[in-house]
């Protein structure tokens, strides 16, 4: 089961399920129409048209996308092109840009202590002695960051000399379908993440519903109306856990940014 199926299968301890019903099964159907079950209702209205769009949004995957085999357009001569195929972004839609190295990986390495050095005189010393020369030596300008996404999976680089010939674009992707970069872990927290947006959705969904039930038919909804009201501020509860829990939950389900962001805090000679 993926994070999905397990967020959805939860639904039904955590919401009655004639509140499920009310709110999310068709009340009519043709001769034509086969019947939808309630979860993929669900899956449908809820987690693929908000939650994951949600999730994009402040999640994601970083990915390093290589440009050598690209042909880039050039308007100008400080303006670059590359419109970049999915085939090379695992089928995905490239949602914010973060730079664009002007070398290869392996070229960037090089820069970095201890890349011309034969591995039998590396030793403790050599390392902290190399780490103090490269403290007093410029920055070398390795990589650009002014992007702009001007279209699918288009990057337009501005205010950089054409001279990305093997160079890379690092970028966050959407999440696939099935969010199968979260680890199970983490399943408990988007199940929370789900519950919150359904929960919202059925009070937006039943809550005019009942008071004209109320006022037309003179009946009382009991239990019913009680439980729905309870919805009230599940929107806000999600748009909090959204941005204070989930965030950080992808975040540290992306190995790529984790480990970029554990090396920064560390130095990068450990």
């Amino acid at each position: 089961m993926n994070a999905i199926g397990k967020a959805v299968n939860d639904l039904r301890y955590k919401i009655p399920n004639e509140i499920l019903k009310q709110a999310f099964q068709e009340k009519t159907y043709g001769w034509k129409d086969s019947p939808v079950s309630i979860e993929e209702h669900i899956v449908n209205r809820v987690v693929k048209q908000r939650v994951l769009k949600d999730c994009d949004i402040v999640g994601g995957s970083e990915v390093f996308i290589p440009l050598g085999n690209l042909v880039p357009e050039r308007p100008n001569s400080y303006t670059t092109v590359y419109h970049i195929p999915k085939t090379l972004t695992q089928g995905r839609s490239i949602t914010s840009l973060l730079s664009v190295g002007v070398m290869s990986q392996s070229m960037a390495d090089a820069f970095f202590a201890n890349a011309n050095i034969k591995q039998c005189t590396i030793t403790p010393s050599m390392t902290a002695a190399q780490s103090m020369l490269d403290s007093y030596m410029p920055i070398p300008a390795v990589s650009v960051a002014d992007l702009q996404l001007i279209g699918e999976n288009s990057v337009m680089i501005r205010n950089a000399a054409n001279l990305i010939i093997s160079g890379y674009l690092r970028c966050i992707v959407a999440s696939d379908s099935e969010l199968s970069h979260i680890q199970i872990r983490s399943y408990i927290h988007f199940s929370k993440l789900v519950e919150l947006a359904v929960k919202s959705f059925i009070y937006n969904e039943l809550i005019i519903q009942i008071d004209m039930a109320e006022l037309s038919g003179g009946r009382e909804l009991g239990k019913f109306k009680e439980i729905v009201e309870s919805y009230a501020d599940a929107e806000q509860m999600y748009q909090e856990f959204l941005e204070m829990t989930w965030a950080k939950v992808e975040f540290m389900n992306d190995q790529i940014t984790m480990s970029r962001h554990l090396k920064l805090m560390m130095g990068s000679a450990r």
